[in-house]
């Protein structure tokens, strides 16, 4: 791995909440060279799951989303912050 380059990893994971019910959480986390910090922990509200597996692969699928989302905005934003505000050209 490239100096100053990190990964990110989607880890989903199921919670018990009851008799054959399950809850589907995640986590985002920036691996590093030697370590790996996390970013966000989220969970799917509204959605109970039969089986341990059934929720951790919802929680994965919606781990990625989120991934995906918060990506495409911290690519937004540094786009505009390097372009300055939107609207001025510079010359």
């Amino acid at each position: 791995m490239a100096a100053g380059a990190g990964i990110l990893v989607v880890h989903g994971f199921a919670v018990r909440e009851g008799r054959n019910k399950w809850a589907c959480c995640f986590e985002l986390r920036l691996r590093l060279e030697r370590s790996e910090a996390l970013l966000y922990r989220g969970e799917v509200h509204g959605c109970s799951f039969v089986s341990e597996h059934a929720a951790r692969l919802a929680a994965c699928e919606a781990g990625e989303r989120e991934a995906r989302r918060r990506v495409a905005a911290g690519l937004a934003q540094s786009y505009t912050s390097a372009c300055g505000e939107p609207g001025l050209h510079k010359q």
